[in-house]
């Protein structure tokens, strides 16, 4: 199988082998509702004035409300569906500071979901800790393609606003890796199509009984020649 193949051929050099360098179009991921994520909290304050003394070194898991929100011990309800991870670091790390001595926090994602189904090795949903995952390393997560596959009309469906859009890749081609759909979101979906259509099982059995007969038709006329 090969994949980033570059259509155009250098000039100057006509295998191909020259080195290519790009900017990968990368984007921070920003949280939506629904989102779980996981927050380690660590600050100076002493033990016996420290609220969250029993969650340091331990992760809190919360899920974004339908608002965005997080509920969060003692602060209460914030908002942070908008914001990058680091974003929203920041913005806890601050309301933290009111209550405890030179908190640090820690934000995780939790629930990366991409699915893939068609023509690859094991169709599924994928889970990914990596909030930065491509659509290379995620075709590989599933098996890779299969030799059925479409390799120039791959699509991937991803939800935006309430809406579905579709984005099509061809994994031939070496400026896949300038598109800033490279880097996946939670819940995409990919779907790599069939090339051309396989043959049922009762159609490859029709094409192996048409070769079979052939082949003794020419058999039995051959055999009939030589005895003549």
């Amino acid at each position: 199988m090969l994949l980033l193949q570059d259509q155009q051929k250098d000039a100057v050099n006509p295998t191909g082998g020259q080195v290519k360098t790009f900017a990968l179009k990368e984007t921070d991921y920003v949280l939506k509702p629904e989102d779980r994520i996981g927050i380690n909290l660590f600050s100076l304050t002493e033990d016996k004035f420290n609220f969250m003394a029993k969650l340091e070194g331990k992760p809190l898991e919360a899920t974004l409300d339908a608002q965005g929100q997080v509920d969060l011990p003692v602060v209460g309800l914030v908002k942070v569906s908008g914001l990058t991870i680091d974003r929203t670091e920041k913005k806890l790390k601050a309301l933290y500071a009111d209550y405890l001595k030179s908190p640090r926090i820690a934000v995780s994602l939790l629930n990366f979901n991409y699915t893939i189904i068609g023509e690859v090795g094991r169709p599924g949903t994928f889970n990914a800790l990596d909030p930065k995952v491509n659509i290379l390393e995620a075709l590989g997560q599933a098996g890779g393609l299969t030799e059925f596959a479409n390799r120039e009309n791959i699509k991937l469906i991803r939800n935006q606003g309430g809406k579905a859009t579709i984005f099509e890749f061809n994994v031939l081609e070496d400026n896949l890796l300038l598109s800033d759909k490279y880097f996946l979101q939670p819940n995409d979906v990919i779907v790599v199509n069939q090339v051309k259509s396989r043959l049922s099982p009762r159609d490859r059995l029709s094409t192996v009984s048409i070769l079979l007969s052939i082949v003794t038709s020419l058999t039995f006329v051959a055999i009939n020649l030589s005895n003549r």
